[in-house]
């Protein structure tokens, strides 16, 4: 045997024997699956809280929902909110109101790609429901409450 080469002997065992179970690989992979999501949705809000654009991005998509499944009151309601948390400057503090309005205009998307099946409005506005909850303790559409 020559220095710096490994060679297999009767004394190394075999690696053959303990490759998991293919019920344990499973598990594994169930695991790390489960913790890549909870990584990627971390860093997805996370992303939303730090980058302007995904801010906008969202408010975007938030506007389109209510717009495709909302009632035309609620649409106006989510809407006037909506416009009044970007003149609080919720969305970004270093651009400007209209800087922000027109990104946000810029950046809607086709309604159909974000809800494709009317079943899954209900969901959808239960959530824009809760966005709105959470924006009331902040911003009072006319006025400004920081």
């Amino acid at each position: 045997m020559r220095a710096g080469r490994i060679t297999a002997s009767a004394s190394m065992p075999s690696t053959s024997n303990h490759l998991p179970t293919p019920r344990g690989a499973c598990r594994w992979t169930l695991a790390a699956i489960s913790l890549l999501l909870m990584l990627a949705s971390h860093a997805q809000t996370q992303a939303l809280a730090t980058d302007p654009i995904a801010a906008a991005q969202a408010e975007a998509d938030n506007r389109v929902i209510a717009a495709r499944c909302g009632s035309p009151v609620f649409e106006k309601a989510f809407f006037r909110q909506s416009q009044a948390a970007v003149r609080a400057g919720l969305l970004s503090n270093r651009r400007r109101p209209e800087q922000n309005e027109k990104m946000i205009t810029a950046l809607r998307r086709n309604p159909y790609t974000l809800v494709s099946i009317q079943s899954d409005c209900a969901a959808q506005l239960e959530r824009l429901k809760q966005v709105m909850k959470d924006r009331s303790r902040t911003v009072v559409v006319g006025n400004l409450r920081r």
